[in-house]
Protein backbone atom coordinates (compact mmCIF):
# COMPACT_ATOMS: atom_id res chain seq x y z
CA UNK A 1 0.00 0.00 0.00
CA UNK A 2 1.86 3.43 -1.22
CA UNK A 3 -1.57 5.28 -0.26
CA UNK A 4 -0.33 8.30 2.12
CA UNK A 5 -1.83 7.44 5.62
CA UNK A 6 -2.44 10.46 7.81
CA UNK A 7 -4.08 10.41 11.31
CA UNK A 8 -5.96 13.66 12.99
CA UNK A 9 -8.07 13.66 16.46
CA UNK A 10 -11.11 15.76 16.65
CA UNK A 11 -13.84 15.51 19.49
CA UNK A 12 -12.06 12.76 20.84
CA UNK A 13 -12.09 10.11 17.97
CA UNK A 14 -9.42 9.18 16.15
CA UNK A 15 -9.52 8.93 12.30
CA UNK A 16 -6.99 7.39 9.99
CA UNK A 17 -7.49 7.84 6.36
CA UNK A 18 -5.70 6.92 2.86
CA UNK A 19 -5.77 9.39 0.83
CA UNK A 20 -9.17 11.12 1.83
CA UNK A 21 -11.05 8.06 2.49
CA UNK A 22 -11.01 6.90 6.48
CA UNK A 23 -9.44 3.81 7.12
CA UNK A 24 -9.50 3.79 11.09
CA UNK A 25 -12.46 5.67 13.01
CA UNK A 26 -11.78 5.10 17.11
CA UNK A 27 -13.82 6.46 19.93
CA UNK A 28 -10.97 7.73 22.21
CA UNK A 29 -13.12 8.03 24.99
CA UNK A 30 -14.65 4.48 25.78
CA UNK A 31 -11.27 2.88 26.44
CA UNK A 32 -9.99 -0.92 25.37
CA UNK A 33 -7.98 -2.82 23.36
CA UNK A 34 -7.98 -2.44 19.23
CA UNK A 35 -5.97 -3.92 16.52
CA UNK A 36 -4.76 -2.80 13.11
CA UNK A 37 -3.39 -5.25 10.76
CA UNK A 38 -1.08 -3.92 7.93
CA UNK A 39 0.67 -6.43 5.51
CA UNK A 40 4.46 -5.66 5.85
CA UNK A 41 6.81 -3.59 8.07
CA UNK A 42 6.81 -0.45 5.48
CA UNK A 43 3.03 0.03 5.97
CA UNK A 44 3.39 -0.73 9.86
CA UNK A 45 6.15 2.14 10.33
CA UNK A 46 3.62 4.62 8.15
CA UNK A 47 0.79 3.92 10.24
CA UNK A 48 2.27 4.37 13.57
CA UNK A 49 3.92 7.65 12.03
CA UNK A 50 0.98 9.15 11.28
CA UNK A 51 -0.68 8.23 14.61
CA UNK A 52 2.67 9.28 16.35
CA UNK A 53 1.88 12.67 14.58
CA UNK A 54 -1.02 13.44 16.61
CA UNK A 55 -0.78 15.24 20.02
CA UNK A 56 -2.10 12.66 22.66
CA UNK A 57 -0.50 9.42 21.46
CA UNK A 58 1.90 7.87 22.75
CA UNK A 59 3.71 4.99 21.20
CA UNK A 60 5.33 1.39 22.57
CA UNK A 61 7.07 -0.31 20.28
CA UNK A 62 8.51 -3.98 21.28
CA UNK A 63 11.58 -2.69 22.33
CA UNK A 64 10.36 -0.26 25.07
CA UNK A 65 10.49 3.05 23.86
CA UNK A 66 12.79 3.85 26.56
CA UNK A 67 15.02 6.74 26.04
CA UNK A 68 18.82 4.67 26.05
CA UNK A 69 20.84 7.27 27.96
CA UNK A 70 18.54 7.46 30.77
CA UNK A 71 18.46 4.93 33.45
CA UNK A 72 15.44 3.31 34.20
CA UNK A 73 14.53 5.28 37.26
CA UNK A 74 14.95 8.31 35.10
CA UNK A 75 12.92 7.35 32.44
CA UNK A 76 10.18 6.75 34.95
CA UNK A 77 10.92 9.80 37.00
CA UNK A 78 10.56 12.10 33.22
CA UNK A 79 7.36 10.65 32.70
CA UNK A 80 6.09 11.19 36.17
CA UNK A 81 6.92 14.73 36.29
CA UNK A 82 6.56 15.82 32.95
CA UNK A 83 4.80 19.47 33.68
CA UNK A 84 4.27 19.00 37.51
CA UNK A 85 4.92 21.75 39.37
CA UNK A 86 5.61 20.89 43.09
CA UNK A 87 7.78 17.62 43.15
CA UNK A 88 7.66 15.24 46.08
CA UNK A 89 10.94 12.72 45.46
CA UNK A 90 9.04 10.15 47.90
CA UNK A 91 5.74 10.13 46.66
CA UNK A 92 7.33 10.20 43.24
CA UNK A 93 9.18 7.09 44.47
CA UNK A 94 6.14 5.06 45.66
CA UNK A 95 4.02 5.74 42.57
CA UNK A 96 6.93 4.40 40.23
CA UNK A 97 7.09 1.42 42.12
CA UNK A 98 3.82 0.94 41.98
CA UNK A 99 3.67 0.99 38.16
CA UNK A 100 6.37 -1.65 38.22
CA UNK A 101 4.79 -3.95 40.86
CA UNK A 102 1.61 -3.71 38.83
CA UNK A 103 2.99 -4.97 35.99
CA UNK A 104 4.33 -7.91 37.61
CA UNK A 105 7.86 -7.07 38.78
CA UNK A 106 9.16 -8.23 41.78
CA UNK A 107 10.07 -5.18 44.95
CA UNK A 108 13.55 -7.27 44.38
CA UNK A 109 13.71 -6.97 41.14
CA UNK A 110 12.59 -3.40 41.19
CA UNK A 111 14.98 -2.21 43.86
CA UNK A 112 17.82 -3.40 41.13
CA UNK A 113 16.61 -2.12 38.31
CA UNK A 114 16.80 1.91 39.22
CA UNK A 115 20.37 2.14 38.16
CA UNK A 116 19.91 -0.23 35.30
CA UNK A 117 20.42 0.95 31.51
CA UNK A 118 17.16 0.23 29.54
CA UNK A 119 18.88 -1.24 26.61
CA UNK A 120 21.07 -3.86 28.35
CA UNK A 121 17.83 -5.30 29.95
CA UNK A 122 16.06 -8.11 28.15
CA UNK A 123 13.69 -7.85 25.64
CA UNK A 124 10.16 -8.27 27.64
CA UNK A 125 11.70 -6.84 30.99
CA UNK A 126 12.13 -3.49 28.46
CA UNK A 127 8.85 -3.43 27.27
CA UNK A 128 7.33 -4.32 30.51
CA UNK A 129 9.13 -0.89 32.02
CA UNK A 130 8.15 1.08 28.85
CA UNK A 131 4.29 0.33 29.49
CA UNK A 132 4.86 1.05 33.38
CA UNK A 133 6.22 4.81 32.14
CA UNK A 134 2.53 4.75 30.33
CA UNK A 135 1.06 3.47 33.30
CA UNK A 136 2.07 6.98 35.18
CA UNK A 137 1.21 9.19 32.57
CA UNK A 138 -1.73 7.29 29.65
CA UNK A 139 -1.78 8.78 26.61
CA UNK A 140 -5.41 9.63 24.67
CA UNK A 141 -3.84 6.20 22.39
CA UNK A 142 -1.58 4.09 23.34
CA UNK A 143 0.14 2.65 20.16
CA UNK A 144 1.64 -1.23 20.55
CA UNK A 145 3.79 -1.12 17.50
CA UNK A 146 4.41 -4.91 16.28
CA UNK A 147 4.53 -6.43 20.15
CA UNK A 148 4.60 -9.93 18.91
CA UNK A 149 7.02 -9.96 16.35
CA UNK A 150 9.95 -12.64 17.03
CA UNK A 151 7.99 -13.48 20.34
CA UNK A 152 7.07 -17.33 21.23
CA UNK A 153 3.67 -18.01 21.55
CA UNK A 154 3.90 -18.15 25.29
CA UNK A 155 5.77 -14.64 25.72
CA UNK A 156 2.87 -13.36 23.16
CA UNK A 157 0.49 -14.77 26.37
CA UNK A 158 2.28 -13.13 28.98
CA UNK A 159 2.76 -9.51 27.52
CA UNK A 160 -0.75 -9.73 26.71
CA UNK A 161 -1.93 -10.19 30.27
CA UNK A 162 0.60 -7.41 31.40
CA UNK A 163 -0.81 -5.28 28.94
CA UNK A 164 -4.53 -5.91 30.78
CA UNK A 165 -3.77 -4.04 33.64
CA UNK A 166 -3.31 -0.73 31.53
CA UNK A 167 -7.15 -0.79 30.75
CA UNK A 168 -7.58 -2.08 34.35
CA UNK A 169 -6.01 1.12 35.70
CA UNK A 170 -7.24 3.47 33.20
CA UNK A 171 -10.48 1.82 31.19
CA UNK A 172 -11.17 4.76 29.44
CA UNK A 173 -7.66 4.93 27.46
CA UNK A 174 -7.66 3.25 24.85
CA UNK A 175 -4.65 0.97 22.90
CA UNK A 176 -3.76 -0.08 19.55
CA UNK A 177 -2.26 -2.82 18.71
CA UNK A 178 -0.66 -2.27 14.97
CA UNK A 179 1.00 -5.96 14.11
CA UNK A 180 2.03 -7.40 10.67
CA UNK A 181 -0.64 -10.08 9.21
CA UNK A 182 0.30 -13.55 9.86
CA UNK A 183 -1.34 -16.85 10.17
CA UNK A 184 0.87 -17.12 13.45
CA UNK A 185 -0.40 -13.76 15.16
CA UNK A 186 -1.82 -14.38 18.44
CA UNK A 187 -5.21 -13.88 19.76
CA UNK A 188 -5.74 -10.61 21.31
CA UNK A 189 -8.42 -11.17 24.22
CA UNK A 190 -11.63 -8.55 24.47
CA UNK A 191 -10.45 -6.91 21.36
CA UNK A 192 -13.14 -4.38 20.23
CA UNK A 193 -12.44 -4.08 16.91
CA UNK A 194 -10.15 -5.40 14.42
CA UNK A 195 -9.08 -3.54 11.36
CA UNK A 196 -6.93 -4.93 8.40
CA UNK A 197 -5.70 -2.14 6.55
CA UNK A 198 -5.41 -3.47 3.02
CA UNK A 199 -8.88 -4.47 3.22
CA UNK A 200 -10.47 -0.97 4.41
CA UNK A 201 -12.57 1.08 2.38
CA UNK A 202 -10.64 2.70 0.93
CA UNK A 203 -7.66 3.23 -1.77
CA UNK A 204 -5.23 1.06 -0.52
Amino acid sequence: MTTTLVASIDSRRLVLRAGDAPCLDLALDEGGRHRLVVDDIADARRAVASLESCPGVGVLTAAGSLPGAMTVAESLALALRYGQEDIDAQDDEHEMETALQLCGLTPQRIAMLGSEQPMKLARMERWTIGLARWLLRPPELLVIDRLFAGLTRREAVALTATQAIYHRRHPFRTALFVDLDSHELPDLPECRSVTHLAEAPCPC
